[in-house]
């Protein structure tokens, strides 16, 4: 098992446990204490019943906006628990992807487990974005398209009908463990995956195969990415009846089809729909600039061998596409078109720098915020990702623009995921505002997610006062906070050297590896990131 947690640390270490929360620090820690990681890990699966027991992994279960007015749950798993439950899933990965419909087919385009050691990734390269476009390319040889998706897909997996797929690839006694832990993980009850990590997707996948079997064994012709399904049909009563297949085999396995997102379309409205996707308009000289930006591809690997080239193409391919024109576009609109929105967001990376600030104005200015709040955990993810190379006058402005959300005490502060993202880029620059702010958070609210950051921000800052506080309520804090003042703890000098030294045989071995780890990043000044 040894080698597939590493596969799962590796995984992590370069793209970080979900993609809907912030990075705990505990991939850093992954990254330089890889073979001592690996051995907790190991010790782990040699005594499971009593890691259970003793130290049951802890979750932070949060909501996420989806559109305009719909939140889903997302799940953060304790790091070394998630690396553990992602080695288990990756050991058995390839024998779920064998029973999958081939990758030939072109019809289920998420997931497909292709390890990737070089760049550490467990999937294909293959996106939403590759999926719409062969849906746009297959309705031209049907009349019909109907659009459908699960309703609230991952948390009505139900375990007993996974236990059983799962029994099916012979897995056993790895089989054992993953429902323990999905069992932890939905509090005991009988269904639910945790949403947000590569683990909970490979499991997922798994669930529908039976409903993609029975599509393709009748001869239909679809496409489906994660909960989303779109289908051909030669006529509108086709369309019925093959909506009624789809949900008889779905309620076989207790899931069932959202009302509302269900819909049967003639093909030309369905092609309208996704215009800017249609790849046979491409070369067109009248191309949308959205059209554009769609058809080229953000994504950017710092360590491939052509690294330096991919950049200065990707950088070209953007500077022939009005971005700031787009997002001006957007922002006038009711409600935004999230996918464009998002590709013209991901692509400022890539702009000078006065076409970065342009963007940044339109995208923090308070009067679009509300037409851009689908949006706003992506536009702080890019803050965040540009903050420190933008000149200080242009940090005062984005810290002065978050700061004024709690001033007016704006809806989206209430959303506890935008805290954790906000304080990512209030904790870079030290003001006494700031100071005031996180004191605040800290004893009015309850996310330890958002504890810990204050914590390791405080530190940063040299808040002394506050930290000798937080020390004497140590036996208080909760996993995620103790972790985080054992590395401040660095910052209290003699004190807190004396505290480590009285506390450590309290310390769970993941704690112990995380202060010998913390010790030797403060000797040569290297700073946790928030």
């Amino acid at each position: 098992m040894r080698e597939n947690f590493k596969k799962a640390l590796k995984n992590i270490i370069s793209h970080g446990d979900t993609d809907v929360f912030p990075f705990p620090f505990e991939r850093h820690l992954f990254e330089d204490s890889l073979e001592e990681t690996l051995d907790i890990l190991e010790n782990i699966h040699k005594n499971f019943d009593d890691h259970i027991n003793i130290s049951p992994p802890q979750t932070i279960v949060k909501a996420s906006q989806v559109g305009y007015y719909g939140f889903r749950r997302v799940t953060l798993i304790e790091p070394f628990w998630n690396a553990y439950f992602l080695g288990l899933v990756i050991s058995i990965a390839k024998k779920i992807e064998e029973v999958r419909l081939p990758i030939k087919d072109e019809k289920i385009f998420s997931y497909r487990f292709c390890w990737d050691k070089a760049k550490n990734t467990l999937f294909q390269d293959t996106t939403w974005l590759d999926y719409k476009r062969k849906c746009v390319e297959l309705s031209k040889d049907y009349p019909y398209v109907l659009q459908t998706d699960i309703s609230n897909f991952y948390p009505r997996i139900n375990h007993h009908k996974l236990e059983n797929e799962l029994d099916r690839l012979n897995s056993s006694n790895t089989t054992i463990k993953i429902l323990n832990l999905l069992s932890l993980f939905s509090g005991t009850i009988s269904y639910g995956l945790p949403v947000g990590g590569p683990a909970a997707r490979i499991l997922a996948e798994l669930s529908l195969n039976h409903a993609d079997k029975h599509l393709k064994v009748k001869g239909i012709m679809f496409c489906r990415y994660a909960d989303d399904y779109t289908i051909f049909c030669k006529s509108e009563s086709e369309g019925y009846k093959t909506l009624i297949l789809l949900s008889e085999k779905l309620a076989n396995d207790q899931l069932s089809l959202q009302k509302g997102k269900t819909k049967i379309l003639s093909s030309t409205e369905f092609r309208d729909i996704h215009q800017f996707l249609d790849p046979q308009e491409i070369n067109s000289p009248d191309i949308d600039d959205e059209q554009k930006l769609l058809n080229i591809s953000i994504r950017f690997d710092p360590y491939s061998p052509t690294a330096v080239e991919d950049y200065e193409q990707l950088k070209q391919a953007v500077q022939e596409i009005d971005i700031i024109g787009i997002l001006s576009r957007e922002v006038n609109k009711t409600s935004i078109d999230q996918t464009v929105t998002k590709q013209a967001i991901n692509a400022i990376k890539v702009l000078s720098v006065e076409d970065q600030i342009s963007a940044i104005k339109i995208l923090l200015d308070h009067n679009n915020l509300t037409t851009l709040s689908p949006v706003f955990t992506t536009i702080l993810r890019l803050v965040r990702s540009i903050y420190e190379d933008l000149h200080n006058s242009v940090q005062v402005l984005i810290d002065s623009s978050l700061l004024e959300l709690f001033s007016k005490d704006n809806y989206l502060i209430k959303i506890e995921l935008n805290l954790n993202f906000i304080i990512q880029i209030l904790s870079i620059k030290y003001t006494d505002e700031k100071e005031s702010l996180l004191t605040h958070l800290y004893d009015t609210e309850p996310n330890h997610l958002l504890r810990r950051q204050i914590i390791i921000t405080m530190a940063h800052w040299n808040c002394h006062y506050w930290l000798v506080d937080v020390k004497n309520n140590f036996q208080t804090l909760s996993m995620w906070e103790r972790r985080a003042f054992i590395y401040a703890s660095y910052f209290l000098g003699d004190e807190g050297k004396h505290w480590r030294e009285h506390y450590i045989k309290l310390f769970s071995p993941e704690e112990k590896l995380i202060k010998d780890w913390c010790s030797k990043r403060f000797l040569t000044n290297k700073k946790i990131l928030v």
